[in-house]
């Protein structure tokens, strides 16, 4: 019987406490009960308080993990070890930057942003940068350190392996899941239905960041409207790096001054989610920089067409589509939307397309195949 730490002491939202929500919900104890005695999670109470109470998780915070960057960092490199030492057999990092020396270590790669550096150069924050170059070297130190190492996308496994040589290392591609509270059946009109007093909307959720372009969308359906179409945009999610958020509310101030079509609702709790995808018609993915985007996997459950970034990942999990654009070019959004908008049967076609493929992104294999995978490193190690 052994006991699995799990780092989340650097998670603080989005896919992150998604994926561990999911799979401590998609445990399966009776599977793991002669194996598994008891999963210890170290994390700040935000996040502790949205993990389940079950009595084989232990729950551990510290004030310092419920402090800044610093207090966490100081943490990590003076206290954690001894906790492991005295309470776990293995740990998993969630976030894969645990930097200790505790083993065996099982380490998962999350954000793509470290690695594709053309996004740095649109960052002007001199401390954001630090904070994604420190990231990339504790990230390097950690995956050195790992006798395992949890890819979530083929396509970030490729571009890992090669950037950090870790050809000897074992390694293994486990996606992300789906919840079955994002499979909806929706009606899809054709565009001669809606009018501006009830137009067709569409919906992007994204934290906002200098890589997921909500202002060039914004600006999209601004001209859809100028051309005829009965459009509106309800956007989702959280201002991460406020100067793309100044970007965005200088957008929607130039070109919906008078609050008609674009509505900002901000951060949402992942509770709530899938109550916006009840209502709308259409989905928007205009991030470049992705690892797997659990929400994108969310809107192909929904059964609701996806105009979509044309940036690797997104092609791994939406496969052929009719609907991709370049973000980072206005009238690529526009094209794209203006053939979702006049085509209801292609509509219909790539939402069940969609569909399909969405089964296959299952929470409880996801959960099952990750803590399997850390018994079989605790094992050879």
């Amino acid at each position: 019987m052994m006991v699995i730490g799990i780092d989340a002491t650097n998670i603080g939202g989005g896919g992150g406490i998604t994926h561990l929500i999911e799979i401590i919900n998609n445990y399966d104890y009776y599977y793991f009960k002669n194996k598994v005695s008891k999963i210890i999670i170290f994390g700040s109470e935000k996040v502790l308080n949205q993990i389940p109470e079950k009595d084989y998780i232990e729950k551990f915070t510290d004030p310092l993990l419920n402090s800044n960057i610093l207090y966490r960092f100081y943490f990590q490199l003076f206290k954690f070890d001894k906790l492991l030492a005295n309470k776990c057999d293995i740990l998993l990092s969630l976030t894969g930057d645990y930097f200790g020396d505790f083993k065996p270590l099982v380490s998962m790669s999350r954000n793509m942003l470290l690695y594709e550096k053309s996004n740095w150069k649109l960052i002007s924050d001199k401390k954001e940068l630090f904070k994604f170059w420190s990231s990339l070297q504790k990230q390097k130190i950690c995956f050195r350190k790992s006798s395992g190492i949890i890819f979530i996308s083929y396509f970030a496994k490729s571009v890992i392996v090669k950037e950090l040589k870790l050809i000897e290392k074992d390694l293994v591609v486990i996606p992300h899941g789906v919840s079955t509270k994002f499979f909806f059946n929706h009606i899809h009109n054709p565009i001669e239905y809606y009018t501006f007093d009830f137009p067709f909307k569409f919906l992007y959720v994204s934290t906002v960041h200098v890589y997921k372009h909500q202002w060039n969308v914004v600006q999209a359906i601004y001209e859809l409207r100028k051309k005829g179409f009965p459009v509106e945009l309800h956007l989702v999610g959280g201002v991460i790096y406020q100067p793309a958020g100044d970007k965005l509310n200088k957008s929607i101030k130039k070109f919906d001054s008078k609050n008609e079509f674009v509505f900002n609702h901000g951060h949402v709790s992942y509770n709530q989610i899938q109550d916006f995808y009840k209502t709308v018609n259409g989905i928007i993915f205009a991030s470049t920089c992705e690892n797997m985007p659990n929400i994108l996997i969310e809107s192909m459950a929904s059964g609701i067409p996806i105009a979509c970034s044309d940036k690797n990942p997104m092609p791994e999990f939406l496969g052929d589509s009719n609907f991709y654009f370049n973000s980072h070019d206005v009238n690529s959004i526009v094209r794209s939307l203006e053939i979702v908008l006049r085509n209801p049967d292609l509509r219909i076609h790539e939402a069940k397309n969609n569909l399909v493929k969405s089964t296959s992104y299952n929470w409880a294999l996801t959960s099952k195949n990750t803590f399997n995978y850390i018994l079989k490193i605790y094992k050879e190690s």
